[in-house]
């Protein structure tokens, strides 16, 4: 007995099939994120990989100043 049959309760397994198949490539958002200090200073980085056709390049989505001692004005 197959695990399919198991699970299922199936006998017969000649009607399973593939019914519908994603020809496109799902695609994921890879991002990466550092702090960078510099003396005083602190930047957050973050960084999202572009895919532009077979290259691809990080670009930055955003690059923030980290300020200590709580809000900003």
């Amino acid at each position: 007995m197959i695990p399919l049959e198991i699970i299922c309760g199936l006998k017969r397994l000649d009607n399973v099939e593939i019914v519908w198949r994603n020809p496109n490539k799902v695609h994921t958002h890879r991002r990466r994120h550092t702090v960078e200090f510099a003396g005083e200073q602190a930047r957050y980085v973050l960084e999202e990989f572009v895919e532009d056709g077979h290259l691809g390049h990080w670009a930055t989505i955003s690059n923030l100043e980290v300020v200590a001692g709580g809000r900003a004005a």
